[in-house]
């Protein structure tokens, strides 16, 4: 069977040139029964977003449904029907090589994952892609953690979310940095003006949203572990491993309030 290929967006036509490179891509995955979930109606507005700061954004669609799909091809991303067997890590994987694929992304082009119902997170991709060119850090860190403020991280998400999460982030920093201590490697520091005075885990492991170098794909494409969250986050240690330079930096992220609802 030829492969599916995906409908060109409707408001704007997202594709590279040799001339033209992309600085961001965005990549994400979906899969929802009916377009009247509300994962799906964020997942709109998340589009939506990248239109609006002129970020492409992939989507690989593994929803049962055709009218999602149908809705997805017509909102202004790059979709893809799911071709991988598996779940969220398979369809992880086929997202991040569909974006290193399109015309105009380049060794440097920061590959972003983040889950599509995180519509905030958009604009502050956009926003370290400004800071980066303003000097504030640099354009040769391999990989970036966003990490999300703590008086909104606990004021937006379920208090249940937020200290089950911030235990995991205990747990997982301490181990990490005990195994890079012992490879001699620096563990990655958190940059933020509420972080330099407190005492939290120096990455934000459970946030969810990285990005890395479109040169490092292989990372992320080649994992064949689980297929859940680890899909996202031991190509991360792998990163680290092989000393690769990791940074991350507070960001003033807000949930989305029907989320909090649930």
């Amino acid at each position: 069977m030829a492969e599916e290929r995906p409908r060109p967006p409707v408001k704007n036509l997202y594709i590279g040139t040799p001339e033209m490179t992309f600085e961001l891509v965005i990549f994400t995955v979906t899969w929802y029964n009916n377009t009247e979930d509300l994962r799906m109606q964020l997942c709109l507005e998340t589009i939506a977003q990248c239109e609006k700061f002129s970020i492409p954004i992939v989507v690989v669609d593994g929803s049962p449904s055709d009218e999602v799909h149908s809705a997805l091809q017509s909102s202004g991303a790059i979709v893809y029907r799911q071709t991988v067997e598996g779940k969220k890590g398979a369809a992880l994987r086929e997202a991040a090589q569909k974006a290193r694929g399109l015309p105009g992304v380049v060794d440097s082009t920061k590959l972003c994952w983040q889950e599509a119902e995180k519509t905030d997170m958009v604009r502050h991709w956009s926003a370290l892609q400004a800071s980066e060119k303003d000097g504030d850090y640099s354009s040769s860190d391999d990989v970036i953690i966003p990490w999300r403020n703590q008086i909104l991280f606990r004021s937006t998400y379920p208090i249940e979310q937020y200290h089950s999460e911030m235990y995991g982030n205990y747990y997982l920093d301490t181990v990490a940095r005990e195994e890079m201590k012992k490879l001699k490697l620096e563990y990655p520091k958190t940059e933020g003006h509420e972080f330099e005075a407190r005492k939290y885990p120096q990455l934000d492991w459970h946030f969810g949203p990285f990005a890395f170098q479109a040169k490092h794909v292989n990372l992320w494409i080649e994992y064949k572990g689980g297929d859940s969250y680890d899909a996202q986050l031991v190509p991360i240690v792998h990163a680290m491993r092989k000393g690769h330079k990791i940074s991350s930096r507070e960001i003033n992220y807000r949930a989305p309030p029907e989320m909090q609802k649930q």
